[in-house]
This record gives structure tokens, sequence and C-alpha cells, in this order.
């Protein structure tokens, strides 16, 4: 059987240890030379808006729709594109300036042109997708705020998580720092003869358990920090050096909670990013019924065309035409043949220089036509049937938002009124329990009660110390997520 001696000596082992890890812990929990500033909640939202990539990503879609608002109002512009050529025909071919053939083993020739063209009316569609752009817009600015939203939670929840963790790693130091007092008196009163030593055993057990806690309590904290370092998307080595800056009790307390969740509601219903953007899906819905329906209008388009050309075969006289003599042949007089002699001119050809025939070749045309759909495969048919079906489902999509929404703020006003009723219940259960346990203390530590009696209320009393904990921070949550949907900035100050 260990003597009381070895049995301090094994307790002593165990408070070392755990201090010894404690001190490893809070060196590890605290920055170097306070390099590092405590996180309030606000610099986490603050740095979350700038870094999380969903936010990123949302803003992205906020810029693609400004390209798509873009590209709308270019619909309203003529065209301008020009064009060059350059190729060459072998054989007989056609000269594309003078339509005749031509005989050569190789021709060259060249165009060059502009050409524009604009629509006249197509069904007002480039009305309705300027139209359609602009809620794109307005769109991808709620998507955003949805994404935000998310994020607020999600921050604020992370943060309350390690507030949460580190009042159960307070309340397991409190715990071991009254066990040890035991322990300390319990082998007194056994080298003394007063108590048995089977009652220092339950003590060091105990003791035991409180270092065991301490140890589980700080690596829960340490979960609980690198949860929030990695949405920060903070590098995970900088866990051991994250701190958050601990709201006041008075901070955390909420005592006004309205009677009914109808403000709440209404405020939800008439600012909230989810609603506005099935709002404006039904909207864009509308629009795009009217986009089909214009399918079955007729499409009226101008273009104009200017250019000119050049090509090898292009002939043109060089220098004066040269008088030559031919025979046409012989005329008998009076039995003599006499020659007929004619003369006539001949010409020099030469390739027309290449400016001469940009200048000579420049063209231009305009046109007017006009496309009448008469029958399109049941295309323009079904785009309208489909364009229906779509306004039904955002109309089903914005009532089911609305009831989701209305259902959320419900249940969480209901939430953060069982949390206040059972704050209040669980700090009447503490109060009771601190009683009993020092009354069970002071009864053991007078000898007229068993350590197995102060462990059963030692129990009690931290069962009632972590109900308390929890039904606070509750509270504070879900109290915050009410004030959250009406409107107000989730914060604890």
């Amino acid at each position: 059987m260990q003597t009381p001696v070895s049995i301090l000596r094994i307790v002593s082992h165990l408070q070392s240890t755990a201090v010894a890890f404690c001190v490893l812990f809070i060196g590890l929990s605290t920055p170097n030379s306070q390099a590092q500033e405590p996180w309030t909640l606000q610099r986490c939202l603050d740095h979350a808006f700038e870094y999380n990539l969903q936010i990123k990503l949302a803003g992205l879609g906020e810029v693609r729709a400004d390209i798509g608002t873009q590209s709308a109002l270019g619909a309203f512009l003529p065209n301008l594109n020009g064009n060059v050529s350059h190729g060459y025909n072998f054989g007989r071919t056609i000269d594309p300036f003078t339509n005749q053939f031509v005989e050569s083993s190789r021709i060259q020739s060249n165009s060059f042109g502009l050409s524009t063209g604009v629509t006249l009316f197509n069904g007002f569609q480039n009305h309705l997708n300027l139209k359609r752009a602009h809620l794109a817009e307005q769109s991808a600015k709620a998507n955003r705020e949805v994404v935000e939203n998310n994020v607020v939670l999600t921050i604020a929840g992370a943060y309350l998580n390690i507030l949460f963790q580190e009042e159960f790693v307070r309340v397991a130091e409190i715990n071991r720092t009254a066990t040890a007092r035991q322990v300390n008196r319990m082998t007194q009163l056994v080298n003394a003869g007063a108590a048995a030593e089977a009652d220092l055993y339950d003590v060091a057990a105990q003791l035991a358990a409180d270092e065991a806690t301490i140890v589980s309590t700080a690596n829960a904290l340490g979960l609980a920090k690198l949860n929030l370092v990695q949405l920060l998307q903070l590098p995970a080595s900088e866990t051991a050096t994250f701190q958050v800056v601990r709201p006041s009790d008075s901070d955390l307390e909420r005592n006004n909670l309205p009677g009914s969740p109808e403000a709440a509601v209404a405020h939800a219903l008439s600012s909230f990013p989810e609603i506005r953007q099935a709002d404006l899906n039904l909207e864009d819905a509308g629009i795009g019924l009217k986009l089909a329906r214009s399918g079955s209008l007729p499409r009226v388009f101008a273009s104009y065309n200017y250019g000119s050309g050049y090509s090898g075969a292009s002939r043109s006289i060089d220098g004066e035409p040269i008088l030559e003599e031919f025979t046409l042949g012989n005329l008998m007089v009076d039995g003599t043949l006499y020659p007929i002699i004619a003369q006539q001119e001949v010409y020099n050809f030469v390739t027309t220089p290449f400016s001469d025939q940009i200048e000579r070749n420049f063209n231009q045309s305009v046109f007017f036509s006009m496309s009448i759909p008469i029958f399109n495969n049941f295309s323009v048919k079904s785009a309208r049937e489909q364009g229906q079906v779509n306004v039904l489902s955002a109309n089903y999509q914005l009532e089911q938002t609305r009831q989701t929404l209305t259902a959320n703020v419900e249940s969480a006003w209901a939430d953060a009124r069982a949390a206040s009723q059972n704050a209040v219940a669980q700090e009447a259960a503490l109060t009771a329990a601190e009683k009993a346990f020092n009354n069970a203390e002071k009864r053991y530590e007078a000898g007229a009660s068993t350590a197995v009696d102060y462990a059963d209320a030692r129990s009690l009393l931290d069962n009632a110390r972590v109900n308390t904990l929890r039904a606070k921070y509750d509270l504070a949550f879900k109290s915050r997520i009410l004030d959250f949907y009406m409107g107000r900035a989730m914060t604890f100050r």
C-alpha cells in the first residue's frame, strides 16, 4: 500500500505536469512580446469582408453583371467592320471588276472595304435585354449581400465558441485549484492520523480528473481558435498566438427581447437581400416571357458598304496610239489589181496602276431588309410556353423565400425567448448548486460527510456551471441573430 507521502508525491507530480501543460498552452496561446493585438468581432468581420473567397466570388458576379450591361447597351449601336483581301486567279477567270473573261496564268486581285449595319427593329428585344441587364446588376448585388450575411453569422458563431471554450478552461482551472486544496488538507489529516487513506485516494482521483479536464478543455479551445483562423483564411500557424477580445458580461446580456416576432419579420421581408433577389428573379422571368413573345414580331435591319479593289487583269492605254497600215485586199480596176490600204490606231496596253484602280473602283451600297417569322419549328411557341413556366416558378420561389425567411425569424425569436428563460433558470440552478457545494465542502472538511458526498456536490456544481455558461452564450448568440434579422449590426458592444 502506498503511503500518504508517496500519494502526495504523485499528486504533486500531477499538479506540476498540469501546470507545465498550462504554461505551455498559455505560451502558445498568447502573442510573443504582444506583437499581435486581440481580435474584436468587428475586426474579424472586416477582415472576412476583405479576404473571404466566397465574398470575392460574389463580387465577381457584380463585375459580370456590369459587363452584361455594357453588352446590352452596345446592341443599340451600329457595328463597323473592315475587310481586306489579297489573292491570285489562274487560267480562265472572270475579272471581278469588269465581269469579263480573261485568260492569264496568274491574276492578282485585292479588295478593301468597310461595312456597317444596325438593327432598326427587333421586337424591342434590345430594350428588354438592357432592362434585364440592369436587373442582373441588382441581383448580383443582392447575392453578394446574402453571402456577406452568411459569413457574418458563421464568424459570429465561431467567435462566440472561442469565448465559450475559454470559460470552460477557466472553470476547469477553478475546479482544479479547489480540489488541490482538498488534497493538501486531506494529506495533512492522513499524516496526522485524523483521516483514512481512502479519503485521500478519492480526492487524489478527483484531482487527476480535473487535470484531464483542463487538458481536454484547452484542446477544445485550440480547435475553436483554429476554426475561426481558418474562416478568416489566416495561416494555421497563427492559431497559437490568436486571441479574441472578451466582451464584458453586460455586453453579452440581452434582456430587452421583443414581445413578438412581427417587427423582425416585417423588417426582414422588406429589406433582406434574399427577398430582393427573389423579386428580381420574378421580374427577370417576366422580361424573359416578353422576349419570347417578341420572337413572333418582324425584324428590320439596315446595312451600308463602302469599298474598292484592284485587279491584275485591268488594262489601260499607255501613251499615244500608233497608226499602222495594213492591206484589206485587192481591187481590180481595168484589169489591174490595186491593193486596198487601210490604217488603224494601235494602242499599247499596260496593267492599270494600283492607285488608279483604287480610286476608280470605289463603290457604295445601302440595303434594308426585313425578316418576318412565319414558322420556326415551334421554337417561338416553345419559348413562350417556357417563359410562362419560368414566371410561375419565380412566383413560387418568391413565396417560398418569404415563407422560409418568416419561419427563420419566428424560430430565431422563439429560440431567443427560450434561451432567455433558460438562462434565468440556469442562473437560479447555479446559485442553488453553489450553496449546496459550499455546505457539502464545510461538512466534508468537518468530517461530517464522505468524499463521495463531496464529489457528488462538486459534480452537481460543475454541471450547473457548464449549463449556465452554455445558456449565457446561447442567449448571446440567438439574441444577436434576432438583432440581425431586425437590421441591427452583429456586435457585442
